[in-house]
């Protein structure tokens, strides 16, 4: 059988699999396996594996896409379903997570301009500022393996030196190396765990820069300049170890720290100055901005390595063509129904601009594809995750379902909207008020001033002692709006149709004409 082709992966699963000792059987397993692009070998006498009688041992390697946490239930999952619907007699004796090879330790060294021999001592200490911050490179750099050394500098400028790949060669009488800039990282099989402590205190950090600038910015006390005490004292140790790669002077590691420090405390200041500050508001904004970051993570676990990454350059044109012709066709839905069905009033009666049409279906079409992405995303961590095929199924029918809610949520969404803004334009007629407008609708509250003596009107009379709303009219015919409540509870019948020859109207303000 010829292997189909692998997918991405990022994990390598090892499973001992013991299978009835049968020539055919084990051809035939071996031939499955292989099919699926799967390694597959039998048990070496170095594997030390022992089978039951009657049993014979493969060693199988399964690569899988996702969480470590869920890599070898995946494969023995994706094994045996493979092995119950081709009918082989088998079962999984042991499967270990093949963990990746160790980064080997690599050294960067940039090539850079000395400072001129003549330089006073100023002048030279400046210089010595803006080469560790790379002022003087040359964008040239070597990569080496192994950790620094006075042996593995020397052998670097041995290189440089004997070979030229093109520009300016190496001189050592005006060019240097120096390390790149960074904090360092650590290897062997204490990094992980170093990793997870370095994450834990940078999590720490910035919240708690975070939280200075929010003091900061909220209160209007003279003690919460107490509070730039924190980012003050830690900004040392941050940019220490922000260039603890290759220590540059000590004016460049305390810059690099203010410059952390100070960035993260703007965003509380910012924050405390703009947003409510109460532990209700925090919560809230520290719960936004984690579900803001998890939609992103499954978004990149969703797309990332899928059909959609491989074929994104025919798929978004094909999504985004649509976009012109829905839009205004939303948009004047939108119109129609704010002043069918809660005005009374024809939509083809209203002058409104085209570019409106766009500017009223975007937060509908917004709302809605938010709702996609946070689908999308679940999705993602699904996947991360490898749900497993029994759940699978029910996640994609969920899938389905959620994306009809979230498409009738949008509808109620929007239909909502235009209810309160109707409202909100009814309530300030009553009120004497000039009303808000709604995406292009700019009702005017009016007097109206019959000018002959009787004044044919739709649904009259026209009310001469209070103001009326009066829509940007298109054609011969004005169309108005009387907030009286006497008109009932139906808010289509207040609306009145006269010619425009018929009457003027007068900008009104107050209850009364």
């Amino acid at each position: 059988m010829t292997p189909e082709p692998q997918g991405p992966y990022n994990r390598r699963v090892r499973l001992v699999v013991e299978v009835r000792d049968d020539q055919d059987e084990l051809e035939l397993a071996t031939g499955v396996f292989a099919a699926q692009g799967w390694g597959v070998r039998p048990a070496r006498s170095g594997d030390s594996v022992t089978t039951e009688d009657g049993y014979a041992a493969l060693v199988v390697e399964i690569p899988v896409h996702g969480s470590r946490w869920t890599a070898r239930p995946t494969a023995v999952e994706r094994l045996t379903s493979l092995a119950g619907r081709r009918k082989l007699d088998l079962w999984v004796r042991e499967s270990k997570l093949i963990p990746p090879k160790p980064t080997e330790w690599q050294t960067t060294y940039h090539v850079h301009r000395k400072a001129p021999q003549d330089a006073g001592p100023v002048l030279r200490r400046l210089a010595e500022h803006w080469i560790a911050i790379g002022g003087l490179d040359v964008r040239h750099t070597l990569h080496l393996r192994g950790e620094h050394s006075d042996e593995q500098r020397d052998r670097a400028l041995a290189e440089l030196a004997t070979r030229n790949i093109g520009g300016p060669p190496f001189d050592p009488d005006t060019h240097d190396i120096r390390r790149a800039m960074g904090p360092r990282t650590g290897t062997g099989s204490a990094a992980p765990h170093r990793d997870a402590g370095l994450i834990a205190v940078v999590c720490a950090t910035v919240l708690v820069c975070v939280a200075s600038g929010v003091v900061l910015g909220a209160l209007t006390s003279p003690w919460r300049l107490a509070a730039a005490l924190i980012p003050t004292a830690i900004c040392w140790p941050v940019g220490a170890w922000m260039t603890s790669n290759a220590p540059p002077p000590k004016l460049v590691r305390l810059g690099c720290g203010v410059i952390l420090t100070g960035a993260m405390t703007f965003v509380g200041w910012m924050w405390g100055r703009s947003a409510d500050t109460d532990l209700s508001g925090l919560l809230t904004g520290l719960g936004m901005v984690l579900g803001i970051g998890l939609t992103l993570f499954g978004l990149w676990y969703a797309l990332s390595a899928s059909w959609f990454s491989r074929n994104v350059q025919w798929f978004l044109p094909v999504l985004a063509a649509p976009l012109p012709f829905v839009m205004p066709w939303v948009g004047a839905f939108l119109h129609a129904v704010y002043l069918e069905e809660l005005f009374g009033i024809p939509a083809g009666a209203v002058h409104v601009g085209f570019y409106w049409q766009y500017a009223v279906a975007f937060r509908p079409l917004a709302v809605a594809v938010a709702f996609v992405l946070v689908l999308v995303a679940l999705a993602g961590w699904a996947r991360h995750f490898n749900v497993q095929a029994p759940v699978s199924g029910f996640f994609r029918l969920m899938l389905v379902l959620a994306g009809i809610v979230a498409v009738l949520t949008v509808v109620q969404i929007s239909l909502d909207d235009l209810d309160k803004a109707a409202d909100r334009a009814m309530n300030a007629a009553a009120e004497g008020r000039r009303p808000p407008a709604y995406f292009g609708i700019r009702p005017e509250l009016v007097c109206v001033e019959p000018v002959g003596d009787r004044t044919p009107v739709i649904n009259g009379p026209v009310p001469t002692g209070h103001p009326v709303l009066s829509f940007q009219a298109s054609g011969d015919t004005v169309w108005l709006w009387d907030p009286a409540p006497s008109r009932g509870e139906d808010t289509t019948r207040h609306a009145l149709r006269v010619r425009a020859e018929d009457v003027a109207l007068v900008q009104a303000e107050g209850r009364h004409c």
